[in-house]
């Protein structure tokens, strides 16, 4: 009789080691999931971040590369310089005349 219940004992000190295993065993996988900072989720976010710095990181240097090859030709090219003052600054060369045919303004 008491070999059986030992038997039984050990089966039940199984199960009970079983169970607070799979428990430990949830609890450690949402806490891999959901750990602040460290997590699952945490990691999926710092890849996302890292693609969008990566694509504007790309943007920036071909805009570099647009905005040196624009100084070198303010810095070299004469006609294009006049041209970039003429359009964006609005300047004339000596005894030139603007004529402006747009419609005036309506005012309020």
């Amino acid at each position: 009789m008491a070999l059986r219940k030992q038997k039984i004992n050990r089966q039940q000190n199984k199960k009970v080691i079983w169970i607070l295993g799979g428990i430990l065993l949830f609890f450690l996988l949402l806490w891999v999931v959901f750990a602040p900072g460290r997590g699952l989720f945490a990691y999926l976010k710092l890849r996302q971040e890292i693609v969008r710095l990566t694509e504007e990181n790309r943007r920036l240097e071909i805009r570099n590369v647009e905005l040196s090859e624009d100084i070198n030709r303010l810095r070299t090219d004469e006609q294009y310089l006049e041209g970039v003052a003429r359009q964006k600054y609005g300047l004339l060369k000596k005894d030139e005349t603007v004529f402006d045919f747009a419609p005036p303004k309506k005012k309020k």
